[in-house]
């Protein structure tokens, strides 16, 4: 692969197992979006398996690279990529991905911008196989970046490289979305109210707590339904899950789908049930940013985002019958609905914009190489940034 040099841009490198459909890799297509449109950067894209799911990504002419296949020839293809490319900076965005590119920077002298850091588990356990080598990633990187306060804590990074830059949302992905009418009728919803998740299904998620609270609900009145979409990484449970349902005409599970943002907003509340910790999630952001109440665990970087009783509630140690009555409440009370949906919007738009979330990335990337870009907004520093 024949790579352009223009010497007035500063090269970087990306390296993230896929595109597929989450939370860092929606982030990282926010960053790739972005940096292209400021035209200071060359950008090359490796991955360790050709997932694509945002087809907006063929949009950007980024190139892109797929290595490791097999798996143990990894470091040494990441070296040749880097001889060819000669990146001024290598941003990893996963535990492994920064493990393998570990030698190469060291051999090349190339400095590493470590952005592993997208969830917070409340007891990770630091001496586990996981946690030695997040130590050793932790040595190595230049600058650890995390996307919540709650993830610089769980994880203990050394705090003097350590920073916090909060996930980035374009607005404009919530115009012009499809008809709420035409949405519902798609998903064969004929109930007036409509409470979503938007999460993939493995472990890290409870589906099961969502699905107690909707049979609940649905076995005392039928003008609700419930639904949740995201890719199953637990097929077994999943199938469970919709055997579970057939009968429940008013509990939907879909699946993996491409469309949640018109879903989101012809839905009423969003729900996001994580006990194991979010870092600041892109689905909650994406509920707010579309004016909807919020209903999630109070864990990890949830607190950064949701703020109880003002846009939603965060609810810990609740049985199930507790949160269907918290829904049932923002449910009978339109009013209360529409000012805590609207109070959402209030925080993406002031705090987590793209061009927040940009500039933070450049400023980093500018200290990094040495020549820094003279932005109005510095990056936010861990002390600072979570919001109060």
């Amino acid at each position: 692969m024949e790579f352009p040099f223009n010497k007035d841009r500063i090269r970087v490198l990306f390296f993230i197992g896929n595109l597929q459909t989450g939370g860092k890799e929606r982030r990282l297509l926010e960053l790739l979006n972005y940096l292209k449109s400021q035209g200071r950067y060359e950008m090359l894209l490796l991955m360790t398996k050709e997932d694509i799911f945002y087809p907006e990504f063929y949009n950007l002419g980024i190139p892109y690279k797929v290595i490791g296949q097999p798996r143990y020839t990894v470091f040494s293809s990441f070296f040749k990529v880097c001889k060819q490319f000669k990146p001024h900076v290598i941003h990893t965005w996963g535990r492994m991905q920064t493990l393998y590119s570990l030698p190469t920077a060291l051999l090349q002298s190339i400095p590493i911008i470590n952005n592993q850091i997208t969830s917070a588990p409340p007891n990770f356990n630091l001496w586990s196989w996981e946690g030695l080598v997040d130590k050793l990633n932790f040595h190595f990187s230049d600058f650890i970046l995390s996307n919540s306060a709650a993830g610089i804590d769980s994880f203990k990074p050394p705090l003097h490289k350590s920073q916090v830059i909060y996930n980035g949302v374009s607005m404009s992905r919530f115009e012009n979305l499809t008809d709420a009418l035409l949405v519902k009728q798609k998903y064969n919803i004929t109930t007036p109210y409509t409470v979503v998740m938007s999460a993939s299904f493995s472990p890290n998620k409870d589906y099961g707590l969502f699905y107690r609270i909707a049979d609940h609900i649905t076995q005392l009145r039928d003008d609700i339904t419930f639904i949740g979409v995201g890719q199953s990484h637990d097929d077994l449970n999943f199938n469970r899950y919709r055997e579970m349902i057939k009968n429940k005409p008013l509990i939907k599970l879909p699946g993996r789908i491409d469309d949640v943002e018109a879903l989101v907003s012809a839905s009423d509340i969003g729900v996001l049930f994580s006990p194991n910790g979010e870092g600041i999630s892109n689905s909650i952001i994406e509920y707010m940013a579309l004016s909807k109440p919020v209903i999630a665990n109070d864990t990890g970087g949830n607190k950064e985002l949701v703020r109880h009783n003002e846009n939603g509630y965060l609810v810990k140690d609740l049985p199930h019958t507790g949160i269907a009555q918290i829904i049932l409440d923002l449910i009978d009370n339109p009013d209360k609905r529409k000012k805590l949906g609207d109070r959402s919007r209030e925080i993406i738009v002031d705090n987590f914009s793209i061009s927040k979330m940009g500039e933070s990335f450049e400023r980093i990337y500018g200290e990094v190489v040495g020549h820094a870009p003279s932005f109005q907004n510095a990056t936010p520093k861990l002390e600072s940034n979570t919001i109060v």
